[in-house]
Order: C-alpha cells, then structure tokens, then sequence
C-alpha cells in the first residue's frame, strides 16, 4: 500500500536502514532516499538494499520527497532538521527516530516558528539493538514494536495522522503522547535500563568478567550500545533520568538494607513485588503484551 511517492532517509543505520528496508517490503514508497555523512555507509546501504538511491547531499536528498525522516544521533536533530527544512518541497512532513523528545520538539518547533512551508510532526520507534550500523538492519524490526509518536499545540493535525499511518503501517503499534510524557515514560523504561546495564557492567572488576554466565549477559546486554549516541539522549533528558534514577536507588537500597538486617521475609517481599511487575510483561515472540 503505497502511502508517499518518494521518502528521504537522513542518516542509514541500524533503524534507518530497518526503515528503508521495510518501506520497501511493505511497497509503502515508491522511492526512497538515503542521505549519508559517510561513503562507506552509503555503499553498505546500497549493498544490502536498504535504499534505492544515495547521496551525500541534504540538498538533493529531501528534494520532491514527501516524508523526510532523520534517524542520526539525538544531538544533531535539530539541525539536520532545520537545513532539510530550508531545501524540503511545500507540504513535506518531516519526522524523525530521536530517543528523547522533548528537547527536540522543542528546538525543531523554534526553528520552524516563521515557515509553514513544512510540517514536524516527533516520533520514536521503540526498537533497536546494542548493535549498531545498516548491516544489522532488518526489514521486522518494528513489527509488533511500540512507537511513541508526540502531539504539540503545534502539530499540524493531517501530518500527524499521515505519520500514524506511516509507522502503523510498518507493523509498530502506536501511541500518541506529548513530548513530556513521552520522556517520563521513557526515562523509567528505556533510558534507566541503559544506565543500570552501564553501571553493572563498569562495576564488575574485568578480572570477573571471565566468569560471568548468562544472567550478567542478558542483564548489561544493552551496555554494549554506543556510548556516543546514549550519552548524547543522557544529557537531553537529564531532569526525568535523575527523577529515574533516585526512584531505581532508592528500591535498590531498600533490597540492600533488608538484606543487611538478615530480613528474609522483607527481602522476599521486595523481590515478589519487582517479579510481578517484570512477569506482567509477557513477550511470546514478536507479540508483546502488557497485563495491567
């Protein structure tokens, strides 16, 4: 189901190059664009078929496009989405894949204040992998993948439909919050993990790591993310991360007090109570359910 003539990708990597792909499978654009920083990025694109055509140039890339998605590190959204704004057709909606949102509907929405030649609407694809790069990318990756997708005073009504049906059609099932509620939630379920993954693993004397079995594997799984790119959404939801993480101390130090008192019954209890909340997530394959 063809839903845009022609969709412009602004930075193919790991969920650039998994929406490429999936545009593609799912026959959603006639054509899609990639926009690279890097030659060799481009010609691994190309080589695993994420895009149709590559440049180098924001200019030629957004030129006719009618969704313009910019999936770079958090940081350089704004910008990135300000210049292609400058070259984007009259009408062009531009979206993008950033892990934080308030910091970036924000800065986009300044930018734009004076133009109504464009419309942005925030989105946020809650997929991805510690792996990173388009070689990793896979045309599934949202199926069944929850997709935050952010509504302002601002919002252009039309657009935001048409990015609803966009991400919904690539299989993600989709919410729609402001940009606030958005780094709130994600802060606890997203950004903390990432943090705690970070912390473990940085902890464990490397002397240890040599013995380490699967529960410390699955648990600082995510700490093999990119640095870079987690600090950059660190720093952009400072203010819900903190509010995050002394919730997370403060649990934490309530388990380590019981324990230090020889408190079987409070330890258990405060155990029961986290494994109820992990075990009303189910995930059966591609299907995730949330029992409330």
């Amino acid at each position: 189901m063809t839903i845009f003539k022609k969709v412009t990708i602004i930075g193919v990597g790991l969920i650039g190059g998994s929406i490429g792909l999936a545009i593609k499978k799912r026959k959603i654009a006639g054509e899609v664009i990639g926009v690279f920083r890097h030659e060799s990025t481009l010609k691994r694109a190309l080589k695993c078929n994420a895009v149709d055509k590559a440049t180098m140039f924001i200019e030629g890339g957004v030129n006719g496009a009618d969704l313009i998605i910019v999936t770079s590190p958090v940081h350089s959204i704004p910008g990135i989405i300000k210049t292609a704004a400058k070259y984007a057709k009259r009408g062009a909606i531009i979206t993008d894949a950033g892990s934080t949102k308030a910091w970036i509907v924000s800065s986009v929405e300044k930018s734009l204040v004076r133009s109504r030649k464009v419309h942005f609407v925030g989105s946020h694809p809650m997929a991805g992998s510690e792996r990173a790069g388009v070689e990793f990318a896979r045309a599934n990756l949202f199926e069944k993948a929850p997709c935050i997708v952010t509504k302002t005073a601002a919002t252009d009504k039309a657009s935001l439909n048409k990015v609803i049906k966009f991400w919904d059609s690539l299989g993600a099932i989709v919410k729609v919050m402001s940009p606030a509620s958005h780094d709130r939630s994600v802060s606890l379920i997203s950004h903390l993990p990432h943090i705690v993954a970070f912390g473990l693993a940085g902890s464990v004397p490397l002397r240890e790591i040599q013995y380490a079995a699967e529960g410390f594997r699955d648990t600082t799984r995510v700490a093999s993310s990119d640095p870079e790119l987690w600090a950059d959404i660190f720093l952009t939801n400072r203010k819900e991360i903190l509010k995050a993480g002394r919730a997370f101390e403060s649990y934490y130090k309530d388990i380590l007090k019981a324990i230090s008192k020889g408190d079987h019954k409070k330890t258990v209890s405060f155990l029961k109570r986290a494994k109820s909340k992990r075990d009303a997530l189910k995930f059966n394959g591609k299907e995730r359910e949330l029992n409330l």
